[in-house]
């Protein structure tokens, strides 16, 4: 009986794992992937995050971002962007969001996509969650909603997850709008930080990164506090230490010169408890003489590194844009200097990894880091540079990147 009772259970659990996926998964996903972000998507996004910049935000204040269901589209695709899942929807009528993703899954027999669709209502301090369904298997209201709860009991555990959602006041959802009441605390954002460091970056790397910001601050100490000292004196020791896996030195190297130049600690940030990881950094790089250039050109590494060449060059171009309309101008140095740094990332981390690193091991000029794009135009206004140019993807400009372009191609650290 027992035997008969093992194997009826066996049958049972075989036939569950057999039917959910079968349930779960699709062959069509039922969100298609967003099309291709174009500069005002960035530049919108970037704007929308420059007004709720938490750092000037008043404490202890409520604060509210209200968005159109556009608006919120947008924002939940430029998430897509980063994530690479395949597309997120929202639909917002009084009182109730309908929330509809589809992730690629892994190989199967069953199907190639995993869509959900969730049904969230308005509920005090938060939202609730109505209905979940996975493919063609719906749960029932009352269990995905005591899963959503159980699920928020136990995330609770960790500190930073409960600051923040204490921090939300209040969730509103009216016909094509959203909107989000929260209460902020300048702590959060250290705390946020933290978190995503935590999650986003292996323990491995986060050791190397910590290598690689130490050897960084020594390689700098012996130099006056505010001093201006070339890139390139920095970056042939900081490459030359012989490790095993050269792609991911490069990386954790590139993370911890870009994190230094934008005033980011990585030791507060991956181990330490203060209030702010930021320390602005106390000897200025330059290259070619131009601190600006420094920047770019290892924030844009740094960036491309880390899996976002595309996004590098894509923000590097909106602020020059910004720039031209009412900051220093446009400026096609500037640009340059972004799309070497995400072309170094790139090649720095992927087949070429050992080849790069041995070529940053003997640098010995600014000119073997970067060519000098200093003869192109800059700091050009607006009407200057539409006049000189036209529009951003026109002819003209697209013949000054070009010609960047193939600067670029001949010099060794990018020569195939």
């Amino acid at each position: 009986m027992r035997r008969l009772l093992g194997w009826s259970l066996l049958i049972v659990v075989l036939t569950v794992l057999t039917v959910l996926p079968w349930l779960m998964l699709d062959a069509t996903p039922t969100i298609e992937p967003p099309g291709k972000f174009r500069r005002t998507d960035l530049a919108w996004i970037k704007s929308l995050f420059d007004r709720h910049d938490p750092r000037g935000q008043t404490p202890d204040m409520v604060h509210s971002i209200r968005l159109d269901e556009t608006e919120l589209n947008r924002v939940l695709n430029y998430a897509v962007e980063l994530r690479r899942v395949t597309g997120v929807a929202a639909e917002l009528t009084p009182g109730m969001a309908t929330l509809t993703a589809t992730l690629v899954a892994p190989r199967n027999p069953f199907g190639r996509y995993l869509n959900v669709t969730a049904e969230l209502t308005e509920a005090p301090g938060g939202v609730r969650l109505n209905s979940l369904q996975l493919g063609s298997l719906t749960l029932p209201g009352a269990l995905a909603d005591w899963t959503a709860r159980q699920a928020h009991r136990w995330l609770r555990r960790d500190a930073t997850y409960a600051a923040f959602a204490d921090a939300f006041v209040r969730v509103n959802f009216d016909e094509n709008q959203a909107t989000l009441d929260y209460r902020w605390h300048p702590e959060l954002l250290t705390r946020l930080e933290r978190k995503g460091a935590e999650l986003l970056i292996a323990p491995d790397d986060q050791a190397r990164m910590l290598a690689h910001a130490q050897r960084l601050d020594a390689l700098l100490k012996p130099y006056r506090h505010g001093s201006t000292v070339p890139l390139v004196s920095v970056i042939a020791p900081l490459f030359a230490e012989r490790q095993d896996d050269a792609a991911l030195q490069n990386r954790a190297a590139l993370t911890a010169l870009g994190a230094y130049l934008s005033g980011v600690s990585l030791p507060r940030l991956l181990e330490g408890d203060s209030r702010s990881i930021r320390r602005a950094p106390r000897v200025l790089l330059t290259l070619h003489g131009r601190r600006d250039f420094a920047e770019h050109f290892v924030i844009s590494a740094a960036l491309a590194a880390n899996g976002g060449s595309r996004l590098a060059n894509a923000i590097g171009l909106v602020k020059e844009e910004e720039d031209a309309e009412r900051g220093s101008g446009f400026s096609f140095t500037d640009m340059a200097a972004n799309r070497a740094g995400a072309r170094l990332g790139e090649r720095a981390t992927g087949n070429h990894a050992a080849g790069i690193r041995h070529l940053l091991a003997r640098v010995h000029t600014d000119a073997d880091l970067l060519p000098d794009f200093r003869d192109l135009p800059e700091y050009m206004p607006e009407a200057e540079f539409a006049r000189r140019f036209g529009p951003v993807g026109g002819p003209r400009y697209t013949r000054v990147i070009e010609r960047i372009d193939a600067r670029l191609a001949a010099h060794p650290l990018h020569k195939e």
